[in-house]
Formats: C-alpha cells, sequence, structure tokens
C-alpha cells in the first residue's frame, strides 16, 4: 500500500474521529483507526463498539491497501511535521512509513481482519434536519444529561417525535432540560421515542460545527442503531435501551411570579459567584425585592460574593436558592439576549426560559430549588 495526502485535511478528519477512539485499552484494535486506500480516496473508520464513524480523505493513491494504526501516535505524528504533504508506504513486515519533507516516522499496524465490522445504513428512509437549528438544541440538552452509570436511562436525551412536534429532552434528576418545535412538512407521519447517548450527541456535535448553519444532514435508523450522515461522515451509534421519566409531569405549572432579565448580567454575577464555591458551598441565594435582585454566596472558607441587580418587580420579598453550578450551565449555554425566571416559592422548583422574539423553538428549564439556610 502506497498514497500520497495532505496532511492538514487527514488531521481534520481525525480529529472529529478521535472522540470515539477507545481509550481504556481494553481491546488494543479500538484504538487503531481503519485506512483503506481506493479510487483517490482514503475510508477512514473508528469505533468503540458502542459510538462509530466513517469518513473520508481526498488522496493519490499509488498502490492500494488497508491498515488499521493507532489513531493517536498518528495523530501526534502528523503534528510534528512542517510540510503539509505525507507520503505513507508498508514496508517489509507491519511497519508503516510516513515521509514528510526530510522527516520521517515509522509505525507499527494491525491486520484489518481484527477490527471490528462496521454496519452500513443506505439513508433511503431517512429523516432530514437543519444543522444549525440541531446543533442548537443539542447545545440546550447536552449539559443536563446524567453521567450517573446507575441511572442509564438518563445517559442520554431523549427524543420524541409525535405529530410533526419535536422534542429534545434530559435530565440527571436534579434538573431538566426540554427543547422543542413544531416541525411538519415531511415529519408529520413521523414517530420518534428514542434515547441517544451522550457521547453520541457529543460526537454529532463536532460533525455538525465542521458544517454550515444552513447544510443539512439526514438520520436514520437501523433496528437499535441510529445513523447521522453529515457532509462527508457518518456517525452511527447504539440507542440506549430504557425507559426516560414522563418529563411533562416534571414541569411546574403554578410558577406565576416572573422576572424578565439580561442573560449576560446574570452570567457575569453567577460566574462570580461559581469562584467562592466549593462541593461543600454551591448554594447561591436569589433574594426578589421592589425593584431589586440580590445574588449571593457565602463560603465559610473561601468569603462572601454580593451582587446587585436591578428588576422589574413591585411584589414581596422573595427568596429562593439554587445550586450554583446548575444555573452556571443554564445562562451560558443559552444565546438569546433574554431570559425569564418563573417562581412559585422557596420551596418549588424554579422555571427558566428564554425569550425568543422569533417563536422558533420552546425552550424550558427546570432546577430544583436548594434549602436556604442563615
Amino acid at each position: 500500500m502506497e498514497f500520497h495526502v495532505i496532511r492538514s485535511e487527514l488531521l481534520t478528519e481525525l480529529q472529529l474521529m478521535m472522540g470515539v477512539i477507545e481509550k481504556k485499552n481494553t481491546m488494543p484494535i479500538l484504538a487503531n483507526i481503519y485506512i483503506q486506500a481506493e479510487d483517490n480516496q482514503l475510508l477512514l473508520k473508528a469505533t468503540d463498539l458502542e459510538v462509530g464513524i466513517i469518513s473520508h480523505c481526498p488522496a493519490q493513491i499509488v498502490e492500494p491497501g488497508e491498515i488499521t494504526v493507532n489513531a493517536k501516535q498518528l495523530q501526534d505524528m502528523l503534528n510534528t511535521f512542517s510540510d503539509n504533504q505525507v507520503s505513507f508506504s508498508m514496508n517489509e513486515g507491519s511497519m508503516l512509513d510516513l515521509v514528510c519533507g526530510n522527516a520521517s516516522f515509522s509505525i507499527e499496524t494491525m491486520s484489518t481482519m481484527d477490527f471490528p465490522s462496521i454496519p452500513e445504513c443506505d439513508f433511503d428512509d431517512s429523516i432530514t434536519f437543519q444543522v444549525g437549528f440541531f446543533n442548537d438544541c443539542i447545545n440546550k440538552v447536552l449539559f443536563s444529561v446524567s453521567t450517573d452509570p446507575h441511572k442509564y436511562a438518563l445517559n442520554g436525551a431523549l427524543m420524541n417525535l409525535v405529530s410533526g412536534e419535536l422534542s429534545l429532552v434530559s435530565t440527571d434528576g436534579h434538573r431538566m432540560s426540554i427543547v422543542g418545535r413544531e416541525m411538519g412538512g415531511d415529519l408529520q407521519d413521523k414517530t420518534l421515542d428514542i434515547i441517544i447517548p451522550r457521547k453520541t450527541l457529543i460526537e454529532l456535535q463536532k460533525s455538525l460545527k465542521a458544517e454550515g448553519p444552513e447544510d443539512e444532514f439526514k438520520m436514520a435508523f437501523l433496528e437499535n442503531r441510529i445513523f447521522f450522515k453529515v457532509g462527508v461522515r457518518v456517525l452511527f451509534s447504539r440507542l440506549i435501551d430504557g425507559k426516560f421519566p414522563d418529563y411533562n409531569k416534571a414541569v411546574p405549572q403554578s410558577n406565576d411570579i416572573v422576572f424578565d432579565l439580561k442573560r449576560g448580567d446574570l452570567l457575569n454575577i453567577v460566574r462570580r459567584k461559581a469562584v467562592l464555591s466549593s462541593d461543600k458551598s454551591k448554594l447561591v441565594r436569589l433574594t426578589f425585592s421592589p425593584g431589586e435582585l440580590v445574588v449571593v454566596l457565602k463560603n465559610s472558607e473561601r468569603g462572601e460574593s454580593v451582587d446587585k441587580l436591578a428588576v422589574e418587580y413591585d411584589g414581596d420579598l422573595l427568596d429562593v436558592g439554587f445550586n450554583v453550578d446548575y444555573l452556571l450551565d443554564f445562562l451560558k449555554n443559552m444565546s438569546n439576549d433574554k431570559i425569564q425566571i418563573k417562581i412559585k416559592d422557596e420551596a418549588s422548583q424554579g422555571l427558566f426560559t428564554v425569550i425568543d422574539e422569533t417563536h422558533d423553538v420552546d425552550y424550558k428549564h427546570v432546577i430544583m430549588p436548594m434549602r436556604l439556610t442563615g
């Protein structure tokens, strides 16, 4: 096997694939990337058996062939080269030679026979979404996905599609994110109720960001797997087989005290509170009084942070407490300039929404309260 490739183009694909490379070293072959040189392009594959990605890279093929090599070592080698054209060739035995200008490397290869079989999807029966829209949806729910392995069904986001109404939902038991949009069109007759793993959403978002926001991508299903075709790349993943909780019951219906705030102003305030927070001091207190919001975080070991913000409010004194990390996650992952906080009382969960002038997406974020002390 022998081929020549533009270093920057191969590195771009490698960087997008590194997230699915197995890092636990349970099976050495899963740390490798599959490379097939044929028809003036490289076919690239990587998988950890749960998530995988298939991509292509233009190349000048001198002699076709296929190999697998350690992905991290290959990436590190390419990063050290200064010229942009790299030549690859197999020498005698199982070593792959890389030559770039006056520099060269040799890297051990492994047989492609040991590389896991990769499922294929023809995308004949697929759903099409706009890249920018779906990327924004992932932003709005990803931070609420549970990372607790004991909460298996919550280790991903629920994707629900009924009568053209799309919902993406995530929760870790302490907070919940719900983004919805009326899709209509060809999706009117589609029905979905699936849980997409957190890692899959992260890898999908990397591929989406490599495309333009107005571009489109395809989503399809085969048995218990989901497939995404984004540009020249195909991402696939197993779905989570579990029961997602009834999220509609978790959305408060009687939070009738409403505050409109500039997201940037509150974000700066909460960032200051996060500086003083610790595992033992996560409580940030929001005190609303006529015309003013006072935000306080106290840490007996580090100090105290106090901010005041003018608000339109003429009701009774209201004290509420939330986890500072949860509040920060919500604020920094939104893109809208204005938000709403809807409160019932200090013992009830807070409902956080964005003020969307286009009314394009309906978004709700629920945060459980923290008990106020002192």
